[in-house]
């Protein structure tokens, strides 16, 4: 498989993971998530997000991967998500778009950082 193609499988596996336990096993050790509020998180706190009561995902869909660029051992891909969830009673459905910098860790490529937009990501921008 290319370095191409594994990096869209991480971003598909991403885009329709049902559950938690995507994150965990395709992200560096140091991996953090940048949210909208400008706030890091790593993945063992996203992933205590998506498990407790509070996130409710509700369905997540790639509408479009922009861009995937490959130096060496690093990448890094922009694509926009269409995402409907509830957080804490509030019922989000966002159309975000996320940045995020792969590193390739013993021929297996990993997520490293992944930062996502404010949920009004506007797909003309992408045009």
């Amino acid at each position: 498989m290319s370095s191409t193609q594994a990096i869209e499988n991480l971003i598909n596996g991403y885009a329709t993971s049902e559950d938690s336990s995507f994150l965990i096993p395709n992200t560096t050790e140091n991996f953090l998530a940048i949210r909208p509020s400008g706030n890091p998180i790593s993945a063992q706190g996203l992933v205590g997000m998506f498990d407790s009561k509070d996130l409710v995902a509700e369905s997540s869909e790639l509408i479009k991967t922009h861009k995937i660029e490959i130096y060496g051992e690093m990448a890094y891909a922009v694509f926009t998500l269409n995402e409907i969830f509830n957080y804490k009673g509030n019922q989000n459905k966002d159309i975000s778009t996320y940045t995020c910098i792969f590193k390739n860790e013993n021929g297996t490529w990993k997520y490293a950082w992944m930062q996502r937009s404010q949920g009004t990501t506007d797909m003309k921008t992408w045009e």
